[in-house]
């Protein structure tokens, strides 16, 4: 499905972090059109920016492994929240978009996105009446969230109690695990979930759901993450053969983030024996921008078996910053910090040092350590060579917490001229 995305209007330049100060009231796209340049163009540091190759090669390796596994894509856009790279997700052939809340569902339809799946429990009442209203008055649109007790579908029935009837909720049994987030326990907890879902009258059970992500692991050893994926495919058979889906043309069966979309599809790729046709969606959302840490350490493509078949996913976020301070030998400095850049899993990573064109790379001689609001305290390796007023490129890691801190990002070539923009709505 391919959806049309509405990007709001351009705002004076001066609203978004980083982009130049020109003493004019210049709007964000007239300064793209203009194709500035991050190191020519005044712009005013920091600055986080978007490899537009990367982030295609990105995109474009997600959609490869999904067409080749049979398998649906609906990106986690928590990541991002941007409509101009939902546009590109979709453009490659995602199946829909992935929101965390209703609120984040609400924005997405903003955009014109016409499928989304709330990977979430919708309990409070705005929220519910909002996705009846949605659904109600746009038969194009489908919204999926999640249930995982009969208390939480109760609570959407009273939010509904003095609603119009109209079009059912779409809802999915989430599988979870002992010691994780939400999501039943046990089989028969999920069971009587779902049986709870097939008779409400303002609900429709449409599949499972689970995530693993969050399964504890121990190296190489996947033997509890995959038993764990295994269970949520015993639980669709489970449900089908009891009826559950009888009413259904498809079953949904979804996991998969960005950790272990493989093991996801290698277990469950297949699809259980069911009565009915299955649809298995991922939901993977940091791949698109991947990260210099914690992904590019752990995240399957080009590390893990059967994953050394498609190109490792590259970094293309980097947070730009002057050093502003060299108070010691030993350290320096950054001009930026935690509201510029994520330090929720690891702190930022340095990668290149600019000083006058010359360009050089870091190799580990320098290391963050710690971040206030606008500062980076960075530990410089004995007898390298970094100044005052050098310029210092941050890989980051766990994107989804950098983004969410710039309102638009400059989206540059290799030669880090702007070619577009990334903008932001959390």
């Amino acid at each position: 499905m391919r959806n049309d995305i509405e990007v709001p209007d351009s705002q004076p330049s001066w609203l978004y972090k980083g982009w130049p100060s020109t003493g004019q009231s210049i709007h964000l796209d007239d300064l793209v059109l203009q194709q500035r340049n991050l190191f020519r163009d005044d712009f005013l540091f920091p600055v986080a920016t978007i490899s537009a190759t990367d982030l295609d090669h990105n995109i474009d390796t997600m959609s490869r492994f999904c067409d080749e596994h049979g398998v649906s894509l609906a990106p986690h856009a928590k990541t991002t929240m941007s409509p101009e790279i939902i546009d590109r997700q979709l453009a490659a052939g995602a199946w829909g978009i992935t929101a965390s809340t209703a609120s984040q569902a609400q924005v997405f339809r903003r955009f014109g996105v016409e499928r989304i799946l709330i990977a979430h429990q919708v309990v409070d009442p705005a929220a519910v009446r909002w996705l009846s209203h949605e659904l109600n008055n746009n038969p194009e649109v489908e919204i999926i969230c999640l249930v995982d007790s009969i208390a939480a579908i109760e609570a959407m029935e009273r939010a509904l109690a003095n609603a119009p009837h109209g079009r059912e909720l779409a809802v999915l049994v989430e599988l979870g695990f002992a010691g994780g987030r939400s999501g039943c326990r046990t089989i028969d907890e999920a069971i009587a979930v779902a049986k709870a879902a097939d008779v409400s009258p303002r609900l429709r059970l449409v599949g499972v759901e689970g995530y693993e992500g969050i399964v504890p692991t121990q190296g190489d050893d996947y033997s509890a993450l995959d038993d764990f994926i295994l269970r949520l495919g015993a639980l669709a058979t489970r449900l089908d053969e009891l009826g559950l889906f009888d009413r259904l043309d498809e079953i949904l069966i979804t996991a998969g983030g960005s950790m272990f979309p493989d093991r996801v599809v290698a277990l469950l790729g297949g699809g259980p024996h069911l009565s009915k046709p299955s649809r298995l969606v991922i939901r993977s959302g940091c791949y698109v921008t991947h990260d210099s840490a914690f992904y590019e350490e752990g995240a399957p493509f080009g590390v893990r078996e059967p994953m050394t078949s498609y190109p490792p996913l590259h970094a293309a976020m980097r947070v730009w910053s002057y050093v502003v301070s060299r108070p010691q030998p030993d350290l320096v400095l950054l001009g930026f910090g935690k509201r510029d850049a994520s330090y929720d899993v690891d702190l930022p990573k340095p990668l290149e040092v600019r000083r006058d064109g010359e360009v050089r790379q870091v190799d580990g001689e320098l290391n963050v350590f710690s971040l206030n609001d606008q500062h980076a305290y960075v530990r410089v390796a004995q007898g390298f060579d970094i100044a005052v007023g050098d310029v210092v490129a941050c890989g980051i890691s766990h994107p989804c917490t950098t983004f969410d801190k710039w309102r638009a990002i400059p989206l540059v070539d290799e030669d880090f001229t702007v070619v577009g923009v990334v903008r932001t709505f959390f």
